[in-house]
């Protein structure tokens, strides 16, 4: 399970308290990405969480942006400076993954990351939380019917998933009762090899296009560098698809 801590560089976003104190009722350990704008506004939640050995922290960028279409110079500031802010926050551990706003990159934003150190993390389930029409019955559905053993699904504790505290309960009582064990994602990938697709998505290959009219100032182009060739997991192996590096 993960779930998205991130705000926008002219927002303040909120926080689920619900959301974590379910997780932590039942010692349910989870990967939380933290957006460095969130985590500057958000100092003592932050700590609190970064604190719990159930969750694992990893960076969400600072405000949120497409990295697509950044310019060099806001890039590295998206990538690295989440970091400085979490230090700032007393969290001394460097991330060891990142996952993208919207599931979009390219070839350079790809690089970027790998030379900051981490790994690229999608999901292959996406429980459609940001929307306040999806109900919390429709979270459930979604979530059971896509998960499969090695799934990353998707989720926010940032009060942007609008039913996702009342969802989680019935989630968890029925994922464990069918034999799921719930880990975070850097114990996952230990447990086999996981997929690592040509390019970022959501639930398809290009579904993310349509986030590029977010243009920045610059105006930039995504990158059109192909990314290298997929290599397929091997059977049984962790499926955290799209999982990009």
């Amino acid at each position: 399970l993960t779930f998205d801590l991130c705000e926008t560089a002219n927002e303040v976003a909120g926080y689920d308290g619900a959301v974590v104190d379910e997780l932590r009722r039942r010692g349910v350990p989870a990967t939380i990405f933290v957006g460095g704008h969130w985590a500057a506004t958000h100092p003592a939640r932050f700590r609190e969480i970064a604190a719990d050995p159930r969750f694992e922290i990893a960076n969400h960028t600072w405000t949120h942006a497409n990295l697509r279409l950044v310019d060099a110079e806001r890039l590295t500031r998206e990538i690295l400076a989440p970091e400085a802010a979490f230090r700032e926050a007393g969290y001394e551990a460097r991330s060891r993954f990142l996952r993208f706003p919207f599931g979009a990159c390219d070839a350079r934003s790809l690089k970027a990351v790998a030379e900051a150190g981490m790994a690229a993390i999608q999901w292959d389930v996406s429980t459609g939380d940001p929307s306040p029409l999806t109900s919390a019955d429709a979270i459930v559905a979604t979530t059971l019917r896509e998960v499969r053993p090695g799934s990353i699904v998707l989720a926010h504790a940032n009060g942007r998933g609008f039913n996702t505290a009342k969802a989680l309960p019935r989630i968890l009582d029925r994922l464990a009762a069918d034999g799921f064990r719930f880990v975070t994602v850097g114990d996952l990938l230990t447990r086999g090899r996981p997929v690592i697709t040509a390019t970022c998505y959501d639930a398809k290959p290009g579904d993310t296009d349509k986030y590029d009219h977010w243009t920045a100032p610059t105006g930039r182009k995504p990158s059109t560098v192909p990314l290298p060739e997929p290599q397929t997991a091997s059977p049984g192996a962790p499926a955290p698809a799209p999982a990009a590096t």
